[in-house]
């Protein structure tokens, strides 16, 4: 058995492509870490955490709380005086006044620090004042909140004492509701805990370590990849059946993958994580990792007995075997499927789905046991180990992190058996070659581009996925809601009245809203006149201003208005309403980038093969001898594809554009892009109706840049599922990530050229 398992890791691990892949995702993380991590504005470097962890090691908690409380008021103090000295420095009597208010009134802090100030010899752990503020802030919250973890203990005991009391005036079941129960489990939870060994030190390195969105992704696209290796090449070759009637094939064999496939989600969990680790160790520096785990605050509130060092290895084991799920979800699907992208389709999907549970169901609701006990909830292993959680199951509290190991034993469970059964008794042990859905009868012809088509979107089921994804498309742009709020439907009415030229009608019209605001202004002011002159009280006047306030409500709105008719009158130009059009070129809205990364996976998923399907039977030689040829055939299959990456990309527009024109009407791209405020400086005063063809041609340009690549890398990984993990690290992984909210990522991508008309 031990021979069979070392035979099934080496088998993908010995690949040099496999290695060169596993590297370049070890370059992405670290590369990753270190940009991700970079101080923007006033926030301190990473040297300035370790520095500090250096500084008060040895101390005890009192010394560490006294000199960090020193350091907090002492950079507090220079502050002020720096305050003071830029409001001084401006010049002028209309400074001067609040300097010396604000002088007079901290005059103890300002004489105590003014002198360190001018030597200038302030500064300990960084550059600036304001950076050296915003880290001693940090660490003093930090400090302050750990030095009370004692009063926290207390207070769990105290409201579990108080609930006590209570309920022997209570009887009957009323009194038992989800939150009494919890209140009582929580402090049967934290019963045994003690501050007696707390240890402070910074928590930045540790959080830099166990919170990485980055690295999550990669071990998740290296599980799609070594997955894909380990059943589908076999497979394709149908290696499966002769596998199956061996002596011991009928079990041991998939159980090696299975263990497999456990021990790649261990080896690329250790270089992912561990490479994060080491980063955070060596930029940040760790301090006692045998250190009770409530020594850091973001985890004050767990209540587990462990060290620190130990709540790392657990987020590490956890991360692998929520993964290990996932590839056991693949591996099913690749031993039942038929077709060779099923098993990714699954994936994606599964991923999608978790994904907008996550996201979508907020912590509040019922329904967060969903949210809590999702893929993506489960990968936050920081938050299981380091924070204090029970779910409402039935009116019960039960922890978060026993239902997670309850689920995870299930899944694994589950997952181990289904892959065995279908191994078993499935007779899906090589791809079928004949599609069963949208088959198609092939006849004989002479045009190469039929033939191309043909192998492309029907053989090799390029169709079937493009439809998907086009349902897909249309799913996310048709469901999007557009609810304009009371102020926009009053810009929208003002403008929909006077779209178009300038006319005297109009200019009579905005002159008499215009004049219904100054008597509403002028009113306000008198209001205020005969309050300070002592006519009538405060509240009185607050209460008479409350009607002309009604009328300013949408007054902000008119300033829109009012700043489209300026703009005629100086440069020119027709009403226009904008609304629609800011939201359809992406000045309002950012569903560009969901777009973009649904086309990415499309495009990936639909033509990773298209230049590899000749080379996986050795036809290029052959083919290359033919009249045609090698080029010809190749710019065929670069036409079809291109003809369909236009095609989906031109639908999406219109279905993006059916669901903004429903809510806010477009009808006059006739009118020049000037016309719009926000394009008030576009180089050229072009009509709307050419923006939209450069915007909808920059789009085109783009996707097909994606298509390209795809191509590219089909043709020189000659492997689909190389060339399909490879398209979506490249192409879409950025894009993932932006939509996680790391918005830098999306400058690596083609996002800038598909997106650029919201740029601008």
């Amino acid at each position: 058995m031990t021979a069979l398992i070392r035979f099934e890791i080496q088998k993908v691990w010995r690949k040099g492509s496999f290695l060169c892949l596993m590297a370049l995702l070890l370059i992405i993380n670290i590369f990753l870490l270190w940009y991700l991590n970079q101080p923007s504005g006033d926030e301190p470097s990473f040297s300035a955490y370790k520095a500090v962890c250096q500084d008060i090691s040895g101390m005890t908690e009192y010394e560490k709380l006294t000199y960090i409380s020193d350091l907090k008021d002492r950079a507090d103090g220079l502050s002020l005086v720096e305050q003071v000295q830029a409001l001084y420095s401006q010049g002028g009597e209309s400074v001067d006044a609040p300097a010396e208010q604000l002088k007079k009134s901290n005059s103890e802090i300002y004489e105590k620090y003014e002198e360190l100030y001018r030597t200038g010899s302030y500064l300990v752990y960084t550059d600036s004042l304001s950076k050296e503020r915003t880290l001693l802030e940090e660490l003093y919250e930090e400090i302050s909140v750990v030095s009370g973890y004692c009063d926290y203990l207390d207070s769990v005991q105290e409201n579990s004492s108080q609930l006590g009391g209570i309920s022997i005036f209570q009887s009957g079941s009323s009194a038992e509701t989800f939150s009494t129960r919890n209140i009582a489990k929580s402090a049967a939870d934290h019963a045994g805990m003690s501050a007696s060994d707390i240890c402070w030190f910074p928590s930045r390195g540790i959080t830099t370590a166990v919170k990485t969105p980055a690295a999550d992704l990669l071990l998740i696209l290296s599980v799609f990849l070594f997955a894909g290796q380990l059943i589908m090449e076999e497979k394709g070759k149908g290696l499966l059946a002769v596998t199956r009637a061996a002596r011991r094939g009928m079990y041991m064999d998939m159980e090696a993958r299975i263990l497999a496939l456990l021990l790649h989600c261990i080896s690329a969990g250790l270089l992912l994580y561990g490479s994060g680790l080491l980063y955070a160790w060596i930029t940040v520096g760790f301090v006692d990792l045998s250190a009770p785990l409530q020594s850091l605050a973001p985890y004050l509130e767990s209540s587990l007995p462990i060290s620190v060092g130990i709540f790392l290895i657990l987020c590490l084991l956890t991360k692998i075997i929520v993964v290990f799920t996932l590839g056991l979800l693949l591996t099913a699907c690749g031993v039942y499927s038929s077709h060779s992208f099923v098993p990714q389709l699954a994936g994606i999907g599964f991923l999608g789905l978790n994904w907008l549970i996550y996201v979508l169901i907020p912590s509040y609701s019922s329904l967060n046991v969903l949210k809590y006990l999702s893929f993506f909830g489960l990968l936050q292993t920081d938050e299981l180990y380091g924070t204090y959680l029970n779910l409402n199951i039935g009116g019960y509290p039960f922890s978060r992190l026993s239902c997670a190991f309850l689920l995870l034993a299930v899944l694994i469970t589950a997952g181990i058996a289904a892959v065995l059964l279908l191994f078993r008794y499935s007779d899906h042990l090589t791809f079928s070659r004949t599609a069963k859905l949208f088959h198609l009868p092939f006849r004989p012809h002479g045009s190469l581009f039929r033939h191309e088509g043909y192998k492309i979107l029907i053989a090799g089921r390029s169709l079937l996925i493009l439809l998907t994804f086009l349902l897909l498309l249309g799913w996310s742009s048709l469901s999007r809601k557009y609810t304009p709020s009371a102020g926009e439907q009053y810009y929208q009415s003002m403008m929909l009245s006077l779209e178009g030229k300038l006319t005297a009608e109009k200019e009579a019209r905005l002159k008499a809203e215009q004049s219904r605001y100054d008597k509403a202004f002028a009113e306000i002011e008198r209001i205020d006149q005969m309050t300070a002159d002592g006519k009538i009280s405060e509240d009185a006047g607050d209460s008479m201003k409350e009607r002309w306030y009604g009328e300013l409500a949408f007054y902000p709105w008119f300033q829109k208005v009012q700043s489209q008719y300026d703009r005629i009158r100086s440069d020119g130009g027709v009403f226009l309403y904008d609304t629609g059009y800011l939201y359809l070129f992406g000045r309002m809205d950012d569903s560009f980038l969901t777009d973009l990364l649904l086309i990415a996976l499309c495009v990936s998923f639909a033509f990773s093969n298209v230049m590899a399907m000749e080379d996986s039977k050795g036809l290029w030689d052959l083919l290359s001898c033919t009249r045609l040829g090698k080029k010809t055939i190749i710019r065929c299959k670069w036409s079809i594809c291109a003809l369909s990456c236009t095609g989906i990309t031109l639908l999406s527009w219109m279905f993006r554009f059916l669901t903004i024109s429903e809510v806010y009407p477009m009808d006059q791209f006739l009118a020049c892009i000037r016309d719009i405020p926000q394009y008030q400086s576009f180089p050229v005063d072009l009509p709307l109706l050419v923006f939209l063809l450069l915007a909808l041609l920059g789009q085109v340009i783009a996707v097909l840049l994606v298509c390209a690549s795809v191509l590219l890398i089909s043709g020189w990984r000659k492997n689909y599922f190389q060339a399909l993990f490879l398209t979506m690290l490249l192409l879409a992984a950025p894009l993932a990530l932006a939509e996680m909210g790391l918005d830098i990522m999306k400058w690596f991508s083609v996002w800038p050229l598909y997106g650029w008309t919201g740029i601008i």
